[in-house]
């Protein structure tokens, strides 16, 4: 499992937000699409999960959650799509820093890593 260092290292590449959000979406559908309840209610349970075991957030933590939100929001001008980016790939980060094993979130991470934003 990796360490919240590796995801923020894998972040950091130039290529991974270009990736996900260089696109010609119509990000406001996509954002949109994560409201279907099994989506929401998935996300939703994860997040309990985890902040039941740990409500805190390290520093590399938040430091992926800012990076996040400002690439994010450097590419599409969407600040709501950076939020729910911002968010994302914090609870990716607190839940493989933790070493909880949750399905959902892994096929989110997964998501991101083939270049697609989860919804």
């Amino acid at each position: 499992m990796i360490t919240a260092s590796e995801i923020f290292s894998i972040i950091n590449d130039d290529s991974f937000f270009e990736n996900v959000f260089n696109k010609d979406m119509d990000w406001d559908a996509e954002l949109d699409a994560r409201d279907a309840v099994e989506f929401d209610r998935a996300w939703n349970a994860s997040y309990e999960k985890v902040n039941e075991m740990d409500s805190s957030e390290n520093k590399i933590i938040k430091d992926i959650r800012e990076f996040a939100f400002k690439q994010t929001f450097r590419i599409t001008q969407n600040s709501e799509l950076a939020g729910y980016t911002s968010d994302d790939l914090g609870l990716i980060s607190k839940v493989y820093e933790n070493k909880i094993n949750i399905e959902f979130i892994q096929q989110l991470w997964d998501s991101y890593l083939q270049g697609n934003f989860p919804k």
